[in-house]
């Protein structure tokens, strides 16, 4: 299936939607379900935080990011904790008793500190990225969430959600990201250059080499056929794990 995480209007241009759903089309992923967005849940996630809110775990936030120091919140507001919500105002979440345990199926990494206090709700009326996460898990039946490492420290927050929910909380692996010459993550933000869905083949060639892969279908391959062989694999696991150890995974 696929999720369009639409949340943020101002960020999402049907446009890049429009690319993401032909990009995947060209590499052979095609969903047997109708595309799903967030912007459909929103009840789904007023009822969550309404839950949360019901526990005595929330509260509101007059601090801004200007007023903060890097790293987890401090807890200035703190004080607020089970008092009515305010309007127009930051949410956050009481993690007192988080459990920053995660039993990753690849990473070997773990997290040594707390997130603190993190966002729940936006100033302004956006639901936060970790609540509208561990709710799409649970409506989606999700069973494990596999991505990059670079998203590992959400890991807690939206198992902690899922937990005070009452959900069962996904397993979760974490893979080494591609990262260029100067250790930089290769993604939109540091303007790395995007793989070409013109030429499926050449792509899935390029993966397999980093995975130090041999006796793969060709460049010229069609992409149901690279799609099969990745499949024949079984445990790519091992095979990631390898590959970083030996340090291929960059560019």
């Amino acid at each position: 299936m696929i999720r369009i995480d639409d949340l943020d209007e101002k960020r999402c241009n049907e446009i890049h939607v429009d690319s993401i759903l032909e990009c995947l089309d060209a590499f052979g992923f095609r969903p047997s379900a109708s595309v799903c967005r967030q912007t459909d849940r929103i009840s789904d996630y007023q009822f969550a935080l309404r839950s949360l809110e019901n526990q005595g775990k929330l509260y509101s936030c007059t601090c801004t990011r200007k007023s903060l120091p890097k790293g987890p919140y401090p807890g200035f507001c703190r004080h607020q904790i089970g008092q009515t919500l305010i309007e127009d105002r930051t949410v956050r979440i009481d993690t007192s008793d988080i459990d920053l345990t995660v039993d990753d199926l690849i990473a070997t990494s773990s997290i040594s500190q707390p997130p603190g206090d993190f966002v729940v709700k936006r100033r302004d009326g956006l639901f936060a990225y970790q609540l509208a996460c561990a709710v799409d898990e649970r409506i989606d039946g999700i069973t494990h969430v596999i991505r990059g490492i670079d998203l590992l420290n959400s890991t807690p927050m939206q198992r902690f959600i899922a937990k005070c929910l009452g959900y069962k909380s996904p397993t979760y692996g974490h893979f080494p990201v591609l990262v260029g010459a100067n250790g930089a993550k290769l993604s939109k933000q540091t303007f790395a250059k995007p793989v070409d869905w013109t030429r499926p083949g050449e792509t899935f060639a390029l993966i397999s080499r980093l995975l130090l892969l041999n006796d793969t279908p060709g460049p010229n391959e069609h992409p149901h056929v690279w799609l099969d062989y990745f499949v024949s694999l079984d445990d790519l696991i091992p095979i990631i794990l390898r590959a970083s150890e030996a340090n291929t995974l960059s560019l």
